[in-house]
């Protein structure tokens, strides 16, 4: 069944009431009724109003993060949403020439079927009131914080290398992940005291006097639009501040996105930093006339790489271990220790030499425990992903991962993309082998071809 999303503030009356009475939600960031708290504030305090486009581009990929986490996926073959999404544009023509290709990001970044409507805003809308541009002198580039380790990484880059990134980063209603942010710039400013950063809140509000939005219970955990709103909210960033640069730091296993088994292929695999969603958004910010970029430099690289050759040097292991990887962060009292990426984060700092952290639960040391249950089928995937890496020559890589073929057409190199990953597959490898004895069982019946 389709669901219908609008966004009713910014429509004319006569519509934004009939679009209203069929939508399955109303979304509403500006009037008394919103229930969205959507404050942009921060930023333009710092830089001054956004141009009419990148005030709709904000709008755009606000309704998307928003519609993507108040409908529920269901599983099997419901786990892909057929979504309606009614937006109000200023530069209605504009982003109508650009409406088919916003889809098309949107079913790269999500698997999700959007249906994208765009209406005209009414005339003479004022622009948000600040204080006044403070302008922070110096800043040559923007950087996306998310308060996980590559995040900090890139950060941890930029400011080794001399350059003053501007930091932006996105505040939802999660309070773990807000504190581990800030926790993130206090490790920063030792490094550059006179840091610039600010905190854009998007998050639902709850009043009695809201629109209705789900409850947390209801809503969806997985939000794979979000990096559409962090690149987005980057940019706007740079467009105001007069710089190209926005950088989006992520290790090259999540980045390349390969499916970790063909179960997993098509909407079961995210690909939020993959180099198709980020060429094609910097697309459209071309076409909508903003002279700015977003790359992620670390394409080739581990975790284990990030951690190893940009973190520990320069930062205190608690600073490292601060950050958070998991799906499901603030849903648990501690990282689950059982989804992909906290797999992922647990070898890649045993790798690089620090200290085991306490999960959940403690998936690698015994797996069996867990057979049946999600964590065990994500554990089985990892670590049959690990066994075809080592197994496998390059040339059998690329005829057994087609999608490696989707990088080279957007000027990635596949042979050290290749060389990356094979890379990934020793860390692993050796940190299953010297410290956990009931995974290196596993991986040794998937690598002699047994099947769970």
């Amino acid at each position: 069944m389709t669901a219908r999303i609008v966004v009713v503030e910014g429509l004319s009356d006569d519509v934004g009431r009939e679009l209203a009475q069929q939508a399955n939600l109303c979304l509403d960031w500006r009037s008394p009724s919103r229930n969205v708290n959507f404050d942009t504030r921060p930023l333009w305090q710092q830089t001054g109003p956004p141009s009419p486009e990148v005030a709709d581009l904000l709008d755009l990929a606000a309704a998307v993060y928003l519609a993507d986490l108040a409908v529920l996926r269901g599983r099997n073959e419901r786990f892909v949403r057929d979504l309606e999404l009614h937006v109000p544009v200023r530069r209605l023509d504009l982003w109508r020439s650009l409406a088919d290709d916003l889809v098309r990001l949107v079913w790269h970044l999500t698997g999700d079927n959007l249906s994208l409507h765009l209406w005209p805003r009414p005339p003479g809308e004022r622009p948000p009131k600040v204080a006044g541009p403070s302008n922070p002198p110096g800043r040559d580039c923007v950087c996306l914080l998310s308060g996980g380790l590559d995040s900090l990484a890139g950060a941890v880059m930029l400011l080794r290398t001399g350059r003053r990134p501007f930091f932006v980063s996105h505040r939802s209603g999660n309070p773990t992940v807000l504190r581990t942010q800030k926790q993130v710039v206090t490790a920063l400013r030792r490094l550059q005291p006179d840091l610039s950063h600010i905190f854009v809140v998007l998050a639902p509000r709850v009043a009695a006097s809201a629109l209705p939005f789900p409850p947390p219970d209801q809503r969806e955990p997985s939000r794979r639009s979000r990096s559409l709103l962090f690149m987005t909210l980057g940019v706007a960033a740079a467009a105001a501040l007069g710089v190209t640069e926005v950088y989006l730091p992520e290790n090259g296993v999540l980045t390349v996105a390969l499916p970790l088994t063909p179960s997993r292929i098509g909407g079961l695999s995210t690909r939020s930093t993959h180099p198709t969603v980020i060429n094609l958004f910097n697309h459209i910010c071309r076409t909508a006339g903003l002279n700015t970029y977003v790359l992620n430099p670390f394409v080739y690289r581990t975790k284990t790489e990030l951690i190893a050759d940009l973190l520990r040097p320069v930062l205190r292991p608690e600073e490292i271990l601060g950050t958070v990887s998991c799906w499901m962060t603030g849903r648990r009292h501690r990282q689950c220790g059982g989804c992909i990426p906290c797999l992922l984060r647990r070898v890649s700092l045993l790798a690089a030499g620090l200290p085991d952290e306490a999960y959940e639960i403690d998936l690698l040391a015994r797996p069996e425990e867990f057979r049946g249950t999600d964590a065990f089928s994500n554990l089985v995937d990892f670590l049959s992903y690990v066994a075809q890496l080592n197994a496998r020559s390059e040339a059998e890589l690329i005829l057994h991962s087609p999608a490696l073929l989707d990088l080279q057409a957007e000027g990635v190199s596949l042979p050290d993309v290749v060389a990356m990953l094979k890379r990934f597959a020793a860390e692993v490898t050796q940190v299953v082998r010297s410290r956990f004895p009931a995974a290196v069982r596993l991986l040794e019946n998937l690598s002699s071809g047994e099947t769970f």
